[in-house]
């Protein structure tokens, strides 16, 4: 189960204070989602997993999400003024990118155990 505090600061990183388009289920569930190996390096379903997830990336999703819900709006002047309406899907973007750069990595770097050791004597032959 999700923490009501990890939903309210998933809900400050992508400017959503209100249940409307989010519920705290929808965000529960995408956090639950993004689920991911703990400082043990252990995986989710192992029984001594302790809970750590990738809100980060939840944020970025969320975000590409809104830009795309708003990709459709348009610049236009009318009476004198500007509308520049395009300048919330490139802050959407920057946003998606900015929270990426905050996840977790998708890589491991392996480890060979035992470590082989070598010497100059082996080479020699």
């Amino acid at each position: 189960m999700v923490s009501a505090d990890l939903i309210a600061w998933l809900r400050r990183l992508i400017a959503e204070s209100t249940q409307t388009p989010y519920t705290d289920q929808n965000l529960s569930d995408l956090i639950e989602a993004s689920a991911c190996i703990d400082t043990e390096g252990r995986l989710p379903d192992h029984d001594d997993w302790v809970a750590t997830y990738d809100v980060w990336a939840v944020a970025s999703d969320i975000w590409m999400e809104k830009s795309a819900m708003i990709a459709d709006e348009y610049d236009f002047s009318a009476d004198g003024g500007s509308f520049d309406r395009s300048q919330k899907v490139q802050n959407a973007l920057k946003m998606a990118s900015y929270c990426k750069s905050r996840s977790k990595g998708l890589s491991q770097q392996l480890k060979q155990y035992p470590k082989e050791t070598y010497s100059l004597d082996d080479a020699e032959e």
